[in-house]
């Protein structure tokens, strides 16, 4: 029996409203996930997230996303889990989604830049076997081993809400459908391992586990992960490899594709995802949950989102700019700031504009899954 409460309010066309209700906790879908991967937002404290006055929106965030594979790393499951978990430890008391950290793990073999297409893996950093990946930490150089048993222990040591089961990303680049299948039946494999694993020892808990979708831009490849994976959706199911390398029109192609065999009436999970225009392509294409670090990424290089495309504030037009970063956005620091004063912190490195920026780009993506939501 799903722990997890899904209920469609609302449908038009392939896009859905609907709710999730878990540990107490209730939030509408689409949802936009802020990526809290270190168990911190850069430069963010989590109460803005907490108040929809700062959002500019009806509803708080509720459902937030953590990265296994650097928690992992440090601070260590076994610390979070002696320090009441990390809700208490960061004082959050909405939903936490813990990825799977095989991702993280699989950009280690990459030998310089990452995510350029053509690159080869370092098989030193990262060895793929069977039943799990070793990896080399690039903090102490030790090795470390992710089953998918140990995986699902180190996100109940987290204190997870929503887990996900440990998948191989294949290496899209020159690869071989063959080398594609393989992973993708790794991936079916580990996620049967995981789901026996969990179900008799956490299955009366809190805790709900999501399969993840493998199988690339191959359609066979990816109806056969969908149906298969299925059986083990019992709250949900993700899907990935459509975000990082892939182009919008192969990513709708294969979404569109991919969501015609997956349970409805289950919250589907689209990893990573990029753009405001890829999410809103993705709503109308059955898609419920969505997550990226780019809107904590961007402010890093001074740019924040808009209705105007994208703000890049570091530019000299913006100097004696009276107006908000978004006139249609009443967030706190559209509401406060003009982007002549964001230019200034910018330009003067203070901190205070990272802040406002990732501030304001979260609070943008929440309004447009709100909006969304009221409009369908």
């Amino acid at each position: 029996m799903s722990k997890l409460k899904f209920k469609i309010l609302k449908k038009k066309w392939k896009a859905r409203v609907g709710e999730i209700e878990l540990n107490g906790v209730k939030l509408k879908t689409p949802v936009f996930m802020p990526v809290w991967t270190k168990a911190t937002i850069k430069w963010l404290m989590l109460d803005l997230l907490k108040d929809p006055k700062y959002l500019w929106t009806k509803e708080r965030i509720n459902l937030i996303l953590a990265n296994t594979y650097h928690l992992f790393l440090r601070p260590w499951p076994d610390l979070v889990e002696k320090m009441w978990w990390l809700h208490k430890w960061e004082n959050w008391d909405g939903l936490i989604l813990t990825d799977s950290g095989w991702f993280q793990v699989f950009s280690l073999g990459l030998r310089s830049e990452e995510f350029k297409r053509g690159q080869k893996r370092n098989e030193k950093l990262v060895e793929l076997e069977e039943n799990g990946v070793w990896f080399k930490s690039p903090k102490d150089g030790r090795k470390h081993f992710f089953t998918p048993e140990n995986v699902v222990d180190f996100q109940i040591k987290f204190w997870s809400d929503i887990m996900m089961m440990l998948d191989v990303c294949s290496p899209v680049w020159e690869i071989s459908k063959e080398e594609v299948e393989y992973q993708m039946n790794l991936t079916h494999k580990w996620a049967k391992q995981a789901y026996e694993y969990f179900m008799p020892k956490y299955d009366k808990t809190r805790w709900v586990l999501f399969p993840i979708v493998q199988g690339w831009l191959h359609k066979d490849l990816r109806e056969k992960s969908a149906k298969y994976l299925s059986q083990f959706a019992t709250d949900g199911i993700a899907i990935w490899g459509l975000s990082v390398w892939e182009t919008r029109q192969e990513m709708q192609e294969i979404l569109s594709f991919t969501t015609n065999f997956l349970p409805e009436d289950k919250p589907r999970y689209l990893m990573g995802v990029w753009t405001p225009e890829d999410i809103i392509m993705a709503i109308n294409e059955w898609v419920d949950m969505f997550d990226c670090v780019l809107p904590t990424r961007l402010w890093r290089h001074g740019t924040a989102f808009s209705s105007e495309w994208y703000i890049k504030l570091k530019n000299a037009k913006y100097f004696d700019d009276k107006n908000p970063i978004d006139t249609e956005c009443n967030c706190y620091v559209c509401k406060n700031y003009t982007r002549s004063y964001l230019h200034h912190l910018v330009k003067e490195n203070e901190m205070l504009w990272g802040i406002l920026l990732s501030l304001h780009n979260i609070a943008y993506l929440h309004q447009l899954v709100e909006k969304i939501r009221k409009n369908l």
